[in-house]
């Protein structure tokens, strides 16, 4: 409140010296004829108040001081204006001259802060006049009392109503300057939120990496710079292997730990300036400019493989991982963000196959197989797939009993537009365009179809996709099929893969025990191909597991490919596991192998896969080769399962 009468007594004082000062300046100028000499000696005291007046003025406008120092300066000035009036009714008394104190009465009720200070002014001013009139002029004693005491009154209300006016402003200027407080705190709140809202929206919470919108944003305008010829971008698509087994054992606490520390290996290893975004889960992608690596893009990529297959310490636990990489080169093209995630995603996934913790480019010899695969998708999309769908099957031979004990089956597509397409290619397509539960329905229908005509001794070996493993419709389908087929389900083996299992192990486990609790067999195909297998023998209800092939080729030339098969078969032996084994094709190895005393073998040695029709005229041969019925008595069956693909 004292505040904010500062202009009002800077104002006062100023129209104070300025009066005084051109009143004293007119004096010596244009002194009156009447004034005798000595009375210049007032216009002395009228100067000195003027200079006192600015003085105070001066003082009270440019320096911060507290509500009494205001206070006491307005009294100040107050006080000169009333000894002015003093002085001049001292030295040359006039009665109009009176009006002088009811003059000053009005401008104490504006210049003075406060009621206390303001009402001693006016009494004082009051009484002073009394006095001279007393002296001077008696008889006009009551006329002027009437006179002061009105003026006097007018001023306190004066006061009172400037007072409450300056108060609401004051006030209204308190609140307003509370509100723009208020609002400048919301403001600065809104923009913090907003910029948090932009960093959750453009980068991952996790490890701080850019995010799918913000990495296909950044990808946008490095292929607008691409098009422009002003650099080659490079487009690096990054899966962790062996990510889920680590989160699934030390738990998700040390899954985001890992992840965190593989986001700072992956940016430590790019060049600057790079994007590196998290996709999710396991998945990293990363942009960048050609021009900017030190290496060539081969080079790049295993480098990034070593720099994330080094050990990482999770508290107290050590813990290994590899990654697959895809990389493909953005050329000056005309090639989408989608046609370029897709080739990248080619090259991870043939990294993922054939080179797992390696970084595979995508060259134009994948550019062949992308679009052969795209025209395989069309013909499958527009097939007649009951009718073009078929299944052929490969024997499998017990050597103890020295008989065929069951068949695998294997798919054939003969498309009506393609011709013949081999299953590692039609059914990876289905896998991709969601076909394959269909196509899984088909083939399974058929085979079981097949096997009602086959002798009670034979069982079937049925090869299921990951897609089929991961969809609990899929597995109830299948369920379903069998149970309506009226065979034994031991007579059934669903034969399945590592990489099957790999995006969720325990989905995977849910699916296997469903099918196992109707009383399927389980194999586990292409055994010690994968990082894991032997993990899974304890965790999955499997009876079979089935050597890979890799093991077999270099048996004659290779002493440490017989110790491996061995190994394996002395295994399944002591885990009451059935072991068979895969590929064999010539006497020779079939020689080592009984040597190991292996059982079970399926290969060319024995038969190529064949078509149904072929399966019966097969058992008849094979039983007067060995002079014994086709019917004899059953030997003992091992169930295998896992996805359908090319012998």
């Amino acid at each position: 409140m004292a505040i904010a009468f500062r202009p009002v007594v800077r104002g006062f004082l100023i129209a104070l010296c300025l009066y005084y000062s051109l009143l004293t300046l007119s004096y010596l100028i244009f002194p009156p004829t009447d004034y005798p000499m000595w009375e210049y000696a007032g216009m002395l005291v009228l100067i000195g108040g003027s200079a006192a007046a600015s003085g105070v003025m001066h003082h009270t406008s440019r320096r911060a001081c507290r509500r009494i120092m205001i206070e006491l300066y307005s009294l100040a000035a107050s006080a000169i204006v009333l000894v002015n009036v003093m002085v001049v009714m001292a030295l040359h008394f006039q009665a109009e001259n009176l009006i002088y104190f009811i003059l000053a009465m009005p401008v104490f009720a504006t210049a003075c802060v406060s009621m206390r200070s303001m009402i001693p002014s006016v009494v004082v001013t009051v009484a002073t006049m009394m006095i001279f009139i007393s002296i001077k002029v008696p008889d006009m004693l009551v006329q002027y009392l009437f006179l002061a005491m009105a003026a006097g009154f007018a001023a306190i209300g004066m006061a009172t109503l400037m007072r409450g006016t300056v108060r609401r402003a004051v006030h209204a200027r308190l609140e307003a300057d509370e509100n723009r407080a208020l609002a400048e705190a919301q403001t600065s709140k809104a923009e913090t939120l907003a910029h948090q809202a932009r960093e959750l929206a453009e980068h991952d919470s996790l490890t701080g990496l850019a995010n799918r919108f913000s990495f296909f944003n950044a990808f946008g305008t490095a292929l607008a710079s691409n098009r422009s010829g002003s650099s080659v971008t490079v487009l690096a698509l990054v899966d962790l292997d062996g990510f889920k087994p680590i989160n699934d054992t030390y738990g998700h606490s040390a899954g985001d730990m890992l992840l965190g520390s593989v986001a700072k290996r992956i940016k430590a290893a790019v060049p600057r300036r790079s994007t590196v975004a998290r996709l999710g889960g396991d998945e990293f992608a990363i942009l960048v400019r050609r021009d900017l690596l030190r290496t060539s893009v081969e080079q790049f990529g295993r480098a990034l493989c070593e720099a994330i297959g080094q050990p990482y310490t999770l508290d107290s636990v050590t813990a290994n991982l590899t990654a697959s990489i895809g990389l493909v080169e953005c050329e000056h093209g005309t090639l989408s963000i989608r046609q370029l995630m897709e080739r990248g995603d080619y090259a991870l996934d043939q990294a993922k196959k054939t080179a797992r913790g390696e970084a595979i480019l995508f060259t134009p010899r994948h550019e062949r197989e992308m679009q052969s695969m795209g025209q395989v998708d069309q013909a499958l999309r527009a097939a007649d797939l009951e009718t073009e769908l078929q299944v052929f099957l490969q024997p499998q031979f017990d050597l103890e009993l020295n008989r065929t004990y069951g068949f695998e089956a294997l798919a054939r597509w003969n498309s009506a537009t393609l011709g013949p397409v081999s299953p590692e290619q039609f059914i990876r397509v289905a896998e991709t365009s969601g076909l394959i539960r269909k196509i899984t329905q088909i083939l399974l229908r058929k085979t079981l179809h097949l096997v009602t005509s086959w002798p009670e001794h034979l069982h079937v070996s049925f090869n299921l996709s990951g897609h089929d493993l991961m969809s609990p419709v899929s597995v109830s389908d299948i369920l379903d099929l069998v149970k309506q087929s009226g065979i034994d389900p031991a007579r059934i083996e669903f034969e399945i893969t590592e990489t099957a299992m790999m995006s969720d192990i325990d989905q995977a486990r849910r699916s296997i025990e469903r099918i196992a609790a109707l009383g399927c067999r389980l194999a586990l195909d292409d055994f010690g191909s994968g990082y894991s297998s032997f993990s899974y023998l304890h965790q999955l209800p499997v009876s079979k597991i089935k050597i890979d092939r890799s093991f077999v080729v270099p048996l004659l030339k290779d002493a440490s490919a017989s110790k491996i098969i061995q190994t394996i078969i002395n295994l399944g032996r002591s885990l009451d596991l059935d072991c068979v084994v895969e590929g064999v094709e010539s006497i020779a190895e079939l020689d080592i192998l009984k040597g190991m005393h292996a059982r079970f073998i399926q290969g060319y040695i024995f038969g190529k896969p064949m078509e149904a029709k072929g399966v019966l005229p097969y058992l008849a041969a094979e039983a007067r080769a060995t002079d014994r019925p086709a019917q004899a008595a059953p030997a003992k069956l091992s169930i295998v399962k896992r996805p359908i693909r090319k012998a």
